[in-house]
């Protein structure tokens, strides 16, 4: 119980912390500065406060399916969300307020998707006595590891050179949004939202999404060992839009550069 517990906090909190670091690094590199982060602790916590209100109701809507849903919305936000950060990153000072706004809830709606991940697992498991020990001292552990992971990502990301800075960002929240899509794309087919497919291949052998690196692989990056085509498909998808939201930012500040 203590080793999943681990590996089930980490893997949730591994996700936030990424996009979070990711998103501190891009604002400091176009020197945006962090009082964005005042709007978006007051956002996350009223919206933890309220999913956790009414979890029971969320759980029972839509015939069983609700929470499923929401958590995919929730994940399929941040990417809509990031789309637009990707291509106003490239022309913070023109408009920094719409910038900063976005980042808040980007950050908000990751937020309260993990932590109410780890809210339903802590208050499932932790209630069973004879494991609450476990579950608490491994659930530290795990949001320990999560937060220090970030602290890395965030370091490597200020660490790249300067002229390569902000593509490395900007990448690194695409890879990150598509794979938040890719985990939406699978908890809507859990609950038979979306058709199930048969698996375009299977990389389980080389990879098992059961093991260590594939839950770590999964939270970060949606990896999936046997892919549908629909995943497939929207997966490329979001990384095609992605890198025409960087496309159309870098070519208008460089226009804009030009004008000057």
């Amino acid at each position: 119980m203590f080793l999943n517990s681990v590996v089930i906090v980490l893997r949730e909190v591994l996700e936030a912390a990424v996009l979070v670091s990711a998103l501190l690094a891009l604002a400091r590199c176009i020197r945006l500065g962090n009082r964005w982060l005042w709007l978006a602790v007051p956002l996350a916590a009223a919206g933890v406060t309220l999913y956790a209100s009414f979890l029971a109701t969320i759980t029972d809507a839509l015939d069983g399916a609700g929470q499923e849903v929401v958590n995919a919305s929730l994940q399929a936000g941040v990417y809509l969300l990031l789309v637009p950060i990707l291509a106003l990153s490239w022309r913070a000072q023109r408009r920094p307020r719409l910038l900063m706004v976005l980042m808040a809830i980007a950050i908000s709606l990751a937020i309260v998707r993990e932590c109410a991940e780890i809210q339903i697992y802590v208050r499932a498991f932790a209630a069973l006595g004879e494991h609450a020990a476990a579950v608490w001292a491994g659930s530290a552990l795990g949001m320990g590891i999560g937060i220090s992971a970030g602290v890395l990502v965030y370091g490597a990301l200020r660490a790249l050179p300067r002229r390569w800075a902000l593509w490395g960002c900007c990448a690194a929240l695409a890879l990150i949004g598509a794979g938040m899509l890719m985990q939406a794309t699978l908890l809507l087919e859990q609950v038979d939202w979306l058709p199930d497919q048969s698996p375009l291949w299977d990389s389980s052998a080389l990879l098992s999404e059961q093991s260590f690196f594939g839950e770590l692989l999964y939270a970060v990056l949606g990896y999936e060992a046997t892919p549908g085509a629909l995943q497939v498909g929207l997966y490329l998808g979001s990384l095609a839009l992605a890198g025409f939201a960087l496309w159309w930012g870098s070519e208008g500040r460089a226009e804009h550069a030009v004008r000057e």
